[in-house]
């Protein structure tokens, strides 16, 4: 395993779907965050490839098969990735909004409602011994990974939209943290997206105000 999958494994996944997980690779961009600076903590096509093999989204075989893919397309890539990151963003965009007030963002919508349209192409229906179940087609150009990535991402937005786990879609309480979760907790008063991290931290602070 490289230095650079290690690193991307090392990432927390606690959204309660992997698509916020997705969301959560980033801070700094909430508003009235106390951190100075954005920090993503995916820097290049690779590491999101790693990063989709970290949350289960694409299997060891198909992982292996897009790193290669990946470093065969050299400069290429760097579209790709500003693709995949840019859709991220727009999703932020949308769900944040409704973590903290319960507001749709249109624009977020519309372009949620744009990648599910061009990325319908990228699955289709097969039989198996359990059943007919979706499966996502495989990728032979980088092209068709970015509208797999981007589909993979976009049907989990859209259920996530039509359900009512909406109601539970929260954002981590730390001023720092731009986190977002699902607040599975039975009493629905979680606040923290991980209490041992952020609700530990605001603890520490709030202990260090009232000496």
């Amino acid at each position: 395993m490289s230095i650079g999958q290690l690193k991307i494994n090392s990432i927390r996944l606690v959204g309660g779907m992997s698509v916020l997980d997705y969301l959560n690779t980033c801070d700094g961009r909430r508003p009235g965050t106390a951190l100075q600076e954005v920090v993503d903590k995916l820097s290049n096509l690779e590491e999101i490839v790693h990063w989709f093999r970290h949350a289960g989204l694409i299997e060891p075989v198909e992982h292996e098969r897009l790193v290669e893919l990946v470093r065969r397309s050299s400069w290429h890539s760097l579209t790709a990735f500003k693709q995949l990151i840019g859709f991220r963003e727009a999703l932020y965009g949308l769900f944040l909004p409704i973590a903290l007030n319960d507001r749709v963002d249109q624009v977020g919508l519309d372009e949620l409602n744009a990648v599910l349209a061009e990325t319908a192409g990228q699955r289709l229906l097969v039989p198996t011994s359990a059943g007919v179940i979706w499966r996502w087609r495989a990728c032979e150009t980088l092209d068709d990974m970015t509208a797999g990535f981007k589909g993979r991402l976009a049907v989990q937005a859209a259920g996530l939209l039509t359900s009512p786990d909406l109601s539970r879609l929260k954002a981590c309480a730390t001023p720092d943290c731009d986190w977002l979760f699902i607040d599975t907790s039975k009493n629905g008063r979680r606040r923290w997206c991980q209490m041992n991290v952020c609700g530990a931290k605001e603890k520490a602070r709030r202990a260090v105000g009232h000496v």
